[in-house]
């Protein structure tokens, strides 16, 4: 070895740290001793995990067709749409508040994107006024859901699918009280919104 290049080395010894030198040492054993193993897995980027959508198809049903889903693992999903209506006459006026809970299972894809189905739950409040007399009742739903969601560059979602709802509603418009009405509520999704 040349005499320069002995000095340069010893110099470096001398000038370097102590704890530089035991990380070169530790960084050199550790990779004698994972020398023919094999590198771990790196974990897997699923993406983006929440979406927030509109869906303009859901407004014929009186209902608002905003929904928030956020995906746990590659196959699940929960989501949850507020829903809102209101109208009034001189004589009367009609607020009902809902809100529907679901999961979505994906049978193809990652969660939110991919094939899915799933079971949802509402729950729906109304209130009436008439003449000055007001009347209010609590109604339940119970459904399902199928589609298909696309996301697009982590960041935009397209979904299209079908639900259907029976919900349970007490009739506020029947003159007396009890009155059950049991409606199907179908409901076609063609929606867009953001991914994040």
């Amino acid at each position: 070895m040349p005499r320069a290049a002995l000095i340069l080395l010893l110099s470096l010894c001398v000038l370097t740290p102590q704890r530089a030198h035991a990380d070169v040492v530790t960084r050199v054993r550790d990779w004698f001793a994972n020398l023919g193993k094999p590198k771990p897995p790196e974990p897997e980027d699923l993406g983006a995990r929440n979406t927030f959508t509109l869906n303009p198809l859901a407004l014929r049903h009186s209902q608002l067709g905003v929904e928030y889903e956020r995906a746990f693992g590659k196959g699940f999903s929960i989501y949850l749409g507020p829903e809102f209506a209101y109208g009034r006459t001189p004589e009367l006026w009609h607020l009902s508040l809902s809100g529907t809970l679901g999961t979505r299972l994906f049978v193809l894809g990652n969660a939110p994107s991919g094939i899915f189905f799933g079971p949802e739950f509402s729950v729906n409040y109304q209130l009436r006024s008439e003449n000055h007399v007001r009347r209010r009742a609590i109604g339940l739903g119970l459904g399902g859901t199928v589609g298909w969601t696309l996301v697009l560059f982590n960041r935009f979602t397209l979904s299209a699918g079908f639900s259907a709802q029976y919900r349970s509603v007490p009739d506020l418009e029947a003159p007396g009280e009890g009155a059950l009405r049991v409606e199907l509520v179908p409901t076609p999704r063609l929606a867009f919104g953001v991914a994040f």
